[in-house]
């Protein structure tokens, strides 16, 4: 392969799918600054860093999406109709929060050198909306350094994750579908993601799989998952790579 005047990388990667939240994008300060807008919105004590983590982070084995775990522990004396009203507020306060959109420290960094380097690259998240997290990306410049993305939005109508095994089948797809859209080989590409799901998905579909100690694998330990390659970083990850020639 030879792109933007690079010497062809014999033998080398020619692609990667990234996850976005807590992989390439760092959603703590947002995601504690939307829960605790909606709890005191609905007359509720604020929760604390520590409460965030218990409550989103280390409940990552457990079926649900973080902020409604958290607002469930802390909403835990109202009723279920208070809960879907205030998980409701929440959204919409996550959703017009687009400004307060952050990256992992290095991740421009990486995915611009990837891309220098002729790698094709993707984005394959859990998270729903589309048009929320493009524009993140349009936001904080990323845009332009991958060709696709793929939110669970793009695998039909909305609806909660019954099981454990589903999330890990609806991580594949959105994979698969990006690697296809990229005219990607398995082979050929690597995975990178935070979470035991990442893991998992990555070992079905038989793609190298990169875990970053960032997001839910900062707050858990996910060696038993058995990832192909754990870092610490994504500076890590680029230092790793370049020194191997773009092998991991």
């Amino acid at each position: 392969m030879v792109t933007f005047g690079c010497k062809p990388r014999v033998g080398a990667l020619k692609g990667a799918i990234f996850d976005w939240d807590g992989t390439l994008a760092q959603i703590d300060d947002r995601e504690f600054y939307s829960i605790n807008q909606t709890l005191t919105a609905h007359h509720s004590k604020p929760i604390g860093q520590e409460f965030l983590v218990r409550n989103y982070y280390q409940r990552a084995y457990e079926i649900g999406t973080g902020p409604r775990m958290v607002l469930e522990a802390a909403l835990s004396s109202e009723s279920a109709a208070r809960t879907d009203e205030a998980y409701e507020t929440y959204r919409k306060l996550f959703r017009d929060t687009v400004d307060k959109a952050k990256l992992q420290t290095g991740a421009l960094e990486l995915l611009s050198t990837l891309k220098t380097h002729g790698f094709k690259l993707g984005i394959a998240t859990m998270r729903f909306t589309r048009s929320v997290v493009a524009a993140e990306l349009d936001l904080l410049k990323v845009s332009p350094l991958v060709e696709v993305l793929f939110t669970r939005e793009d695998l039909g109508p909305a609806r909660g994750l019954e099981s454990l095994e589903e999330v890990v089948n609806k991580r594949k797809q959105l994979v698969t579908r990006a690697l296809d859209r990229l005219k990607l080989r398995v082979a050929d590409a690597f995975l990178v993601g935070d979470s035991w799901w990442d893991v998992r998905a990555g070992k079905k579909l038989g793609i190298q799989t990169v875990l970053v100690r960032t997001g839910f694998a900062r707050y858990n330990d996910f060696a038993k998952e058995g990832a192909d390659v754990t870092v610490n970083s994504l500076v890590e990850l680029e230092d790793r790579l370049e020194s191997k020639g773009w092998k991991l």
